[in-house]
């Protein structure tokens, strides 16, 4: 909830060995106009998995596990493709990305190389909450009309009602068990309209 409390669309990420033991994480830090060192801000490149990425260091493994709120993009799953994940897990569908995985089809090469595992999305209370968050913040017409026409209809709904009745705010004053409690009842009658 971190990126949400400070204006950014409510992405985190973390790199993990096969065994659990978390090497770093980040968020997502489009807005911001400061950040750690070694990740990247103030940019439409600050996503929450860029910048857990570019805090591991070069050619070192090609084993680790990288865990993320939501379905990556076209641009993190290309980062991810480069980088030394073996498997990326991932909470929350996102339909509009969707396939962008698969670098495949675009170069014989490509379609050589082993795809890192993946484990998502969820399709439960958990799942529909992780995409809910990161539709927070970011929801210009036309993103809103192509989620609408994905299906996701109901989810902007939600997220219009809860900008437009002051939750979002209260909802960034929350750690992630505490959102995950308050919304829980919309969240379950949002999981049984979504798109599987």
């Amino acid at each position: 909830m971190e990126a949400l409390r400070t204006g950014n669309i409510a992405v985190g990420a973390c790199v993990s060995t096969v065994g659990g033991q978390i090497v770093c994480s980040a968020r997502n830090r489009v807005n911001d106009s400061e950040g750690p060192r070694g990740e990247i801000f103030g940019s439409a490149l600050a996503h929450a998995e860029m910048n857990v990425l570019a805090r591991l260091p070069f050619r070192r493994r090609r084993d680790l596990v990288l865990t993320t709120t939501l379905q990556p993009c076209l641009q993190c799953a290309a980062a991810i493709r480069l980088g030394p994940i073996a498997t990326v897990r991932f909470a929350g569908p996102d339909r509009y990305w969707d396939g962008c995985h698969d670098f495949g089809k675009l170069s014989a090469r490509e379609a050589h190389r082993v795809q890192p595992a993946r484990i998502g999305p969820r399709r439960d209370e958990l799942g529909t909450f992780a995409t809910l968050i990161s539709r927070f913040v970011h929801l210009p017409p036309a993103y809103e009309e192509a989620l609408r026409a994905l299906g996701e209809g109901p989810m902007v709904g939600l997220v219009r009602e809860l900008e437009g009745g002051g939750e979002v705010e209260r909802l960034a004053a929350m750690d992630v068990v505490e959102g995950l409690g308050y919304l829980w009842p919309r969240l379950q009658e949002l999981a049984k309209v979504l798109p599987a």
